[in-house]
């Protein structure tokens, strides 16, 4: 019995010492840019989810807000829906 609650305490340990250790370093290909080009007065207010590859961004810019739906899979704006 004594035997098997060490086997026990040191599996526990490994679990907690991997847990807290975790060095997963992400390749490049798992990192995305994305960029909507906007100017230093332009700030993005809110986003919606359309579907799994297109979003739905509210930019407002001083006065004007406008809409962007943008295309993760084409990585460019789709279209610009202003007032």
């Amino acid at each position: 019995m004594a035997i098997l609650i060490f086997i026990c305490f040191a599996f526990l340990l490994y679990g907690l010492y991997s847990k807290i250790s975790n060095t997963e370093r992400l390749s490049e290909k798992e990192i995305t840019n994305y960029s909507l080009n906007l100017s230093n007065s332009e700030r993005i207010t809110d986003i919606k989810i359309i579907d799994k590859s297109n979003f739905l961004i509210v930019v407002s810019n001083n006065d004007q807000i406008y809409l962007i739906i943008y295309n993760l899979d084409k990585k460019k704006i789709i279209s610009k829906i202003g007032r």
